[in-house]
């Protein structure tokens, strides 16, 4: 009962990110997340104290006691999403898995680095009355080169041009180009180092805690034409018949616990009821 007791509520768990991955099906750049389980702390008893021959018995000998099953990892997957073309000037879509747009976000008043695949850039004034603009996201965060600058768009800005060698150009409405500089993409080698900020941002740990260095982890390309295309965004990699196949077998694991426990509780029932 204990047992089953406990994988109801690690289930319940895989359910909701399951439901979590569902939600944000249509959500640009989303990478999905995915739970695997393994065996909460068990004890293996032998039961059969005198050795004896059996045959051609197959199982090892013994049974396993144990207190179920629960959620080791929850991993995030980060499969290519589907690319779909919108042909706005400032929507860019990343196309290798391990990339990221680097930005800057503000975290109870601090201002830290952390990553998206979520490539909807808009302007946004860098102060009220400013004659000059920068990237950011619609969540507001803005968006950097690998030395964490921002990008300087002027007011008279009228479409933005990314060439091949990474260079972002803006054109002007009185005429003539501004060149804003070089976007570029950071490429994580262990992606899942990556831990997950909330409105589609990720950031890595403390490195230094976990004896990595940054070097070996985290470097910074210019976006050429094979990494960034523009006029499109990359959706979520979310496959809804995908998603509906676990959650389907995770409430029919539930379920299935949930019978134990109530067989169980019967069985209890009866033997309390002897006289």
């Amino acid at each position: 009962m204990l047992s089953s007791a406990v994988t109801m509520g690690q289930l319940q768990q895989s359910m909701d990110t399951i439901s979590h991955n569902m939600a944000n099906i249509n959500r640009t750049g989303y990478q999905r997340r995915e739970d695997s389980f393994s065996d909460l702390l068990f004890q293996h008893m032998e039961h059969q104290r005198v050795p004896q021959p059996e045959g051609n018995r197959l199982t090892p000998d013994g049974i396993r006691v144990g207190n179920g099953a629960g959620v080791s990892q929850t991993a995030l997957r980060y499969d290519q999403g589907a690319i779909q073309e919108t042909e706005r000037a400032l929507d860019f879509a990343l196309m290798e898995t391990g990339t990221f747009f680097p930005v800057q976000t503000e975290v109870d008043g601090v201002t830290e680095q952390a990553f998206t695949r979520d490539g909807a850039f808009y302007l946004s004034e860098t102060a009220p009355d400013s004659d000059l603009w920068q990237l950011v996201t619609r969540e507001g965060d803005v968006l950097t080169n690998g030395d964490g600058e921002p990008f300087v768009v002027p007011g008279q800005a009228s479409d933005f041009t990314l060439h091949a060698d990474g260079t972002l150009v803006a054109d002007l409405m009185e005429g003539g180009t501004a060149t804003l500089g070089e976007l570029e993409v950071a490429a994580i080698e262990r992606p899942q180092l990556l831990e997950a900020m909330g409105a589609n941002l990720f950031q890595l740990p403390d490195l230094a805690e976990i004896d990595v260095d940054e070097a070996d982890v985290l470097g910074f390309d210019v976006a050429g034409a094979t990494q960034v295309t523009q006029g499109a965004l990359e959706q979520s990699n979310v496959d809804m018949a995908t998603e509906m196949a676990n959650l389907m077998e995770m409430q029919r694991s539930y379920g299935m616990h949930a019978r134990n426990i109530t067989q169980q509780d019967e069985m209890m029932g009866l033997v309390n009821a002897l006289r």
